[in-house]
């Protein structure tokens, strides 16, 4: 079951990245919104965790032990982080600055 719920977060990252190329605006934003989602509830979980409470959704991520419930959450806030970064980037202003004569002197 820890697998599974870890392997989540790589299956998020290949579809976000598969939609952001020749997708609609509103697409790129419910991934902004998925990733934006994942970081706040594993930032809170985590900061309610040191209170020594936890969310009853996440119940089942403290089977995994105290650390991997830990690795869980702070996982959760790199891959929200990882979903809004790689669903805003350009990748064509990153090919013409190496690439290009744009910026040559």
């Amino acid at each position: 079951m820890a697998f599974l719920s870890f392997l989540v977060f790589p299956i998020l990252i290949f579809f976000a990245f598969k939609s952001k190329n020749g997708s609609s605006k509103a697409q790129k934003n419910l991934w902004v919104i998925i990733g934006f989602v994942l970081f706040v509830i594993g930032v809170v979980s985590v900061v309610i965790n040191l209170v020594g409470l936890n969310f009853g959704f996440l119940q089942w991520a403290d089977t995994m032990g105290q650390l991997g419930a830990f690795l869980f959450k702070v996982t959760m806030i790199f891959i929200g982080v990882v979903l809004v970064v790689l669903v805003n980037s350009n990748e064509d202003s990153y090919d013409e600055y190496f690439d290009g004569d744009k910026y040559k002197k």
